[in-house]
């Protein structure tokens, strides 16, 4: 877009055209979700992500492409994306045991870090080496990669429920319950809420220009990064071998670590330091995301995964866009430093805030043994009407 039109507002508003249909339609991509086969969901979600990327690639190759054309396949790809989240959070239950949901994860969390490491390195060698346009062909053809491989899973196939009323309306209100009514679930998207709010844009807006103006520029600004994404990675492998008994409960400290890059940038410590704790910083978090996203897949039912999915995500990063409006001019009336250190200390105190919800604290982790208690449990419903009918 830059190249195309020379304005920085129009690249804000191709990209804000990917960002607001999924926004907007999440909580109805929950319901499709739920009324559908989830792998089909997902696959017409990733084949319309193909043709949307693929077309806005040729179109950039053949001098076609324009403002409009760009904004049209970006609301295109983002409507997509809406419908693809909520249905790709309630299929892992369908292929992937109870028990084994945590390391499943964290495998997921893992291809995930690794591609948003190296991701932006390829897509940039790719514009430089070659063209943008040649970069986005190549972007929509990994989403028919994805497509052609969830085609090729294998899938519990499960009716879909009959409902007695299905309007979209009254679907949404189930999801709702089932939302609120877990009191570990909604107040860690609360948290997850401030996070994305205060926490995330002063790093994200701060980072950047410190590094440009007192850092040394942009090889500082790519270390740091860089360790980021290994603090990811490494979280990743590290809850993919955990096996808490207390599944978010094993994530609380470490998450609180993230506030270490948060200080450490607004302290001006030399760039070695800042990206040591970057490192650190983002193993709990990494280890978070995989936790919290298995304590969902473990105790919400398979029939509303969907719908409470897409609450758990609007309520996550609804606030992002506000944040990032926001933070800057904040800023400019305290400083960037007082940001970040009023954003390291609210993470300084999460595991604190968190570990006093007893219903986040104590949830524990399906193993072997409780799903062994819950199908005797079960057994003994299903015998109590036969020992009530003798006794009548």
């Amino acid at each position: 877009m830059l190249q195309l039109t020379g304005s920085p507002a129009a690249l804000g508003l191709v990209l804000a055209a990917r960002i607001l249909p999924t926004v907007v339609l999440l909580l109805i991509g929950g319901v499709i979700a739920d009324r559908l086969p989830r792998r089909a969901v997902m696959m017409a979600s990733d084949l319309t992500r193909f043709g949307s990327q693929a077309l806005a690639g040729v179109l950039l190759l053949t001098g076609d492409a324009n403002l409009a054309s760009m904004i049209v396949l970006q609301l295109v790809a983002g409507t997509a994306a809406a419908f693809f989240q909520p249905a790709s959070s309630g299929l892992l239950p369908e292929v992937v045991p109870a028990k084994d949901l945590q390391p499943a994860n964290g495998l997921i969390q893992l291809s995930e870090n690794f591609a948003w490491t190296l991701g932006p390195a390829l897509g940039g060698l790719l514009v430089a080496l070659v063209s943008p346009g040649a970069a986005l062909i190549f972007d929509g053809v990994t989403f028919l990669i994805s497509a052609i491989a969830l085609w090729m899973l294998k899938v519990d196939r499960r009716a879909p429920s009959v409902q007695e009323n299905p309007s979209i309306l009254r679907e949404l209100r189930g999801g709702w319950t089932e939302f609120r009514t877990r009191t570990w679930l909604w107040t860690t998207v609360a948290w997850a809420g401030t996070f994305h709010l205060l926490v995330l844009p002063a790093w994200q807006i701060f980072g950047p220009s410190i590094a440009r103006d007192q850092l040394g520029g942009a090889p500082a600004w790519a270390l740091i990064t860089t360790c980021s994404g290994l603090g990811s990675v490494l979280g990743g492998v590290i809850a993919l071998r955990m096996r808490p008994r207390y599944l978010l409960r094993a994530s609380f400290v470490p998450l609180g670590m993230y506030g270490l890059q948060l200080l450490a940038l607004g302290l001006l410590a030399p760039v070695p330091v800042i990206a040591a704790a970057a490192l650190v910083s983002n193993i709990g978090l990494s280890m978070f995301n995989v936790f919290s996203f298995t304590a969902m897949q473990q105790n919400v039912p398979i029939e509303a995964m969907g719908r409470v999915s897409s609450y758990e995500w609007l309520g996550s990063i609804a606030l992002l866009p506000i944040g990032q409006a926001l933070i800057a001019p904040i800023g400019s009336q305290t400083s960037p430093t007082t940001m970040l250190i009023v954003a390291a200390g609210w993470m300084a105190i999460t595991p604190v805030l968190l570990f006093m919800i007893r219903s986040a604290r104590n949830l524990r982790a399906v193993d072997d043994e409780s799903l062994a208690e819950a199908a005797a449990q079960q057994a003994e419903e299903a015998v109590e009407p036969d020992v009530r009918a003798q006794k009548v």
